[in-house]
């Protein structure tokens, strides 16, 4: 088997990304029951690392695609490694780190944790497997989604995680400026991301596998589309604050990203739903009319 000229610095993109979450399953493996202070800081540690290592991977696995393309370098073999690979860094790692989190708590809730986490990781696989056999080489097949997207998925996940250890460690000098109370109830704030990721879990492996949702390819949408000024200023500010605090500016980024499109979806659903219903009372032959 022969690969295309140009198709070699594309496969290697996706290595990159499939190398990120291996060496993020490491990191999520040295991760014990925190029967110390001690042990609690190296696990926070390596929570975050495993985090910073799957956005690393959605870095990779961004611009593996768009070089194939560009390049017309795009083959069965890099879609397959593509999605390979996704599944290891945006299906896997996600939810062993959401399992890893609650080590040591009860066992009754470990049980439901791991079940949550399978929840997530089977819509990851299933959402992989139809993107396989949907997928189209063509630029204008990647302008939207089908479902959340898996890299934005983990990025929900290993976000809030990177927020969580942020917060717990709190090291960075912006921490100064609170008050020891008011750094204790933050604290204790993070400490619930633990408990919320596994519900998030199961509504993330949904909208993976919904048909009905549609989720902007936000690549496409800023780099392949022209632009207001202001949308140009307002990005540039954006991307100073995401640079400035991205373990803050960053959850903000995946969950607004998460939740716009379901919200949008129901207004829609209940705004017009209720509009054609009205205009089906006044003109009952409406509806037959189609």
């Amino acid at each position: 088997m022969e690969l295309r000229p140009g198709s070699l610095f594309a496969n290697l993109l996706t290595i990159g990304n499939g190398v990120c979450g291996f060496a993020a399953l490491v990191e999520l493996s040295k991760i014990v029951e925190p029967l110390s202070a001690e042990l609690l800081e190296s696990n926070i540690r390596h929570q975050m690392v495993a985090g910073y290592l799957i956005l690393l991977g959605m870095l990779f696995d961004a611009f593996d695609g768009k070089v194939a393309r560009m390049v017309k370098g795009a083959t069965e073999l890099g879609a397959q490694l593509d999605s390979l690979c996704d599944l290891v860094t945006f299906g896997v790692v996600p939810a062993f780190m959401i399992v890893q989190l609650n080590l040591g708590g009860d066992p009754r809730w470990v049980h439901m944790v791991w079940f949550l986490a399978l929840a997530y990781f089977l819509g990851a696989l299933l959402r992989l497997a139809r993107f396989n056999v949907e997928n189209s080489p063509e630029e204008e097949a990647h302008l939207c989604f089908k479902g959340l997207p898996s890299p934005a998925a983990a990025g929900c996940v290993a976000s809030l995680v990177i927020f969580q250890a942020y917060v717990l460690q709190a090291r960075q000098g912006e921490f100064k400026f609170f008050s020891a109370p008011v750094l204790e109830d933050m604290q204790e704030l993070a400490g619930s991301i633990t408990y919320i990721l596994p519900f998030l879990a199961i509504f993330l492996g949904f909208t993976m596998v919904s048909s009905r949702l549609k989720f902007e390819h936000l690549g496409s949408r800023i780099f392949a589309a022209a632009h207001s000024w202001e949308f140009f200023v307002s990005f540039i500010f954006a991307a100073v604050l995401l640079a400035v605090v991205p373990e803050v500016f960053l959850p903000i980024a995946f969950v607004g990203y998460l939740v716009w499109t379901p919200v949008k979806f129901i207004f829609r659903l209940v705004f017009f739903g209720r509009r054609r219903r009205a205009e089906h009372e006044e003109d009952p032959e409406a509806l037959q009319r189609g």
